[in-house]
């Protein structure tokens, strides 16, 4: 990623702050774009409105919310709580956006793939079951450390 060294050097802070640590976040959001992109096909048919493709949907967007928020740890090490509150909300946002686009790609773009309202859904509760269970772990850190 040699582009953003060069973009987050040109006298950058609010880029340098934004892409600190995206990496483990942004490798998940590959993946997931993978996924989104390949074709119905490659994937079991799941019958019942609630199983297996909803439950991948959920980890999925668990791992990415997760990994994504994982980047802005450094803020949550400091007694700022808008900080931390900032970096909740943001990437909660960009989760729930991200979700967005790829059921918008797979109901347009994508071969022999459908959106849906439900994967959606899904993508919000596993963007939100992420950021809780890094909250979680967090606040357990914190409560430990002296």
């Amino acid at each position: 990623m040699p582009l953003l060294t060069k973009l987050r050097s040109d006298n950058s802070p609010i880029l340098e702050k934004l892409t600190r640590n995206i990496y483990p976040g942004l490798l998940c959001g590959i993946v997931i774009l993978i996924l989104t992109g390949l074709p119905g096909s490659c994937f079991p048919h799941v019958k019942p409105a609630i199983g297996l493709d909803k439950v991948a949907h959920i980890g999925m967007y668990a791992a990415f919310a997760f990994l994504s928020v994982w980047g802005y740890r450094q803020q949550f090490t400091q007694k700022n709580k808008k900080g931390k509150q900032k970096a909740l909300l943001l990437t909660f946002f960009i989760s729930i956006c991200y979700g967005a686009l790829t059921e918008i790609m797979q109901e347009t773009i994508c071969y022999q793939r459908t959106g849906s309202v439900y994967d959606f859904i899904a993508d919000v509760i596993g963007s939100m079951l992420g950021i809780a269970f890094f909250a979680f772990l967090n606040k357990k850190k914190n409560k430990y450390a002296c």
